[in-house]
């Protein structure tokens, strides 16, 4: 019964989605700003077993709607969405124009961060959305959302370097790198170009003890130049703490190697 009242709240949002937007950008911003809300409103009053309720049932219309418009409509892809930014939600675009994320807090979860991300980019002129969600809670699980999106081109391929940030308590954080590319229309989240010791991956993570910076104004983040064709990691030491220290990796014509 559960899933059949899921599949009629899912169809009858998507038909909404369909009779408001109308081609307008105005119109979809707003439309998804109403249910932003809801998911703001009710996270803040979560304690309460009602609202926690409404809370996922608006997650799950906000996801939808979201990935619905970014796949139905191409320009969605170069929006601003300045009213769901303030709203909290996290987009990053790449330089070209091509790859998108939008990230946001379902605020469901009991002590850190669980994330909801639709990936969007373009094909062949059209946009194509992708709905992460299917893998909260599971066992072994990051949960990341996505603020800046590099781009980086080697033997005429294009790679998307998305570093991202995740948050499991008030104690413990991380951050990383994913690279993703665009094949055969279709988006691969594991090319392997990262050569580290103990193998070849297509991602960089490490944890760190909150606690560790503190009192600093600022810290150390992972990024990628491009004009060196390297990524900066921070160095954690073995108790989990953020140094100022950096690990180099440098693309040295097939991967990207640690620099001694």
């Amino acid at each position: 019964m559960k899933t059949i009242k899921l599949i009629v709240v899912f169809c009858c949002c998507l038909a909404s989605a369909h009779l408001f937007a109308q081609n307008s950008p105005q119109a979809i911003e707003g439309d998804l700003l109403r249910i932003l809300k809801k998911v703001n409103y009710y996270g803040a009053h979560k304690k309460d077993w009602k609202a926690m309720d409404s809370l996922l049932k608006q997650n799950k219309i906000f996801a939808v709607k979201l990935k619905y418009y970014t796949s139905k409509y191409p320009e969605t892809i170069s929006l601003l969405f300045t009213s769901l930014v303030k709203e909290r939600l996290v987009i990053a675009t790449s330089a070209d124009g091509i790859f998108r994320t939008y990230s946001w807090n379902t605020q469901l979860g009991d002590k850190g961060f669980d994330i909801y991300n639709v990936l969007q980019y373009k094909n062949a002129g059209q946009t194509v959305s992708l709905l992460k969600m299917d893998t909260i809670g599971k066992k072994g699980y990051v949960s990341l959302w996505y603020p800046k999106i590099y781009t980086f081109t080697t033997a005429g391929k294009i790679y998307y370097l998305a570093t991202y940030n995740s948050v499991y308590s008030a104690t413990k954080a991380g951050q990383g790198l994913k690279i993703f590319t665009i094949d055969k229309g279709k988006l691969i989240s594991n090319p392997p170009l990262i050569k580290t010791p103990t193998g070849v991956y297509s991602q960089l993570h490490y944890d760190f003890d909150v606690s560790s910076i503190a009192d600093w104004e600022s810290y150390p983040a992972i990024y990628f130049d491009k004009a060196t064709q390297t990524i900066h990691t921070p160095l954690v030491d073995y108790n989990h703490k953020m140094t100022r220290k950096l690990i180099t990796y440098k693309f040295t014509g097939r991967f990207f190697e640690k620099v001694k």
